[in-house]
């Protein structure tokens, strides 16, 4: 498979080596030059690593950071930075990210970093569960529908892989929030809804079930 990378990065010069480097070793790569083109990215595709800078345009690397981390606590994230103050590093490395790169880099040690940290999350590649034409990798953060993929955004897959990991559970629209958002959760709870339609649209109308006056639930078909 061809790993999704997602380049953080507002030096364009180093935008572009990086990304050149990555597409010639194989990999899938999106960049975004700001902060907030960071955040629209990141909620309308699934990323198996992130490359973030810390000193970004509109949004900083840290208010990215934080943002990603609200939306999924286990994005992989490698921070790509000029700030090697150690305290900055111990403050990042404190928010669950996978490894921090000191610039100017090699190259050839970043390609390294990377390749550990991919093959050391995705190492059980074949991880996964099908229900009916849906094949949903667990790991890879990736949903195919009759072999193809589709693209999902990380709270749909959340949705999606809660109810697949528990076939035929009846989930309340507040069991989902708890599931994939948290408990400290105070939006509206028919977030739900907007999310299950958006997952309809893209796999089908029959892959999750509404159980009327309760919620939603996955059946084995």
């Amino acid at each position: 498979m061809s790993y999704h990378i997602l380049v953080v990065e507002d030096d364009l010069s180093i935008q572009k080596a990086i990304c050149t480097f990555l597409v010639k070793d194989g990999y899938t790569v999106t960049a975004a030059k700001d902060g907030e083109e960071a955040i629209s990215l990141f909620e309308q595709e699934t990323f198996h690593l992130i490359l973030l800078d810390m000193m970004l345009p509109k949004k900083n690397g840290e208010e990215v950071l934080q943002e990603i981390r609200q939306v999924s606590p286990q994005q992989p994230v490698l921070i790509i930075s000029a700030l090697d103050d150690e305290f900055i590093q111990i403050d990042a490395y404190t928010k669950r990210i996978e490894d921090y790169v000191v610039k100017p880099f090699s190259m050839n040690i970043l390609l390294f970093k990377i390749n550990a940290i991919l093959n050391r999350i995705y190492d059980n590649q074949n991880q996964s569960i099908v229900i009916g034409s849906v094949q949903l990798f667990v790991q890879q953060y990736e949903v195919t529908l009759n072999g193809e993929k589709i693209e999902l955004t990380p709270k749909e897959f959340e949705i999606l892989q809660a109810m697949f990991l528990n076939v035929g559970k009846v989930y309340s629209r507040e069991e989902l929030l708890t599931v994939v958002w948290g408990y400290d959760f105070l939006g509206d709870s028919r977030t739900i809804d907007v999310h299950v339609k958006n997952i309809r649209r893209k796999l089908g109308n029959d892959v999750i079930k509404t159980i009327k006056g309760i919620g939603y639930k996955v059946e084995k078909l």
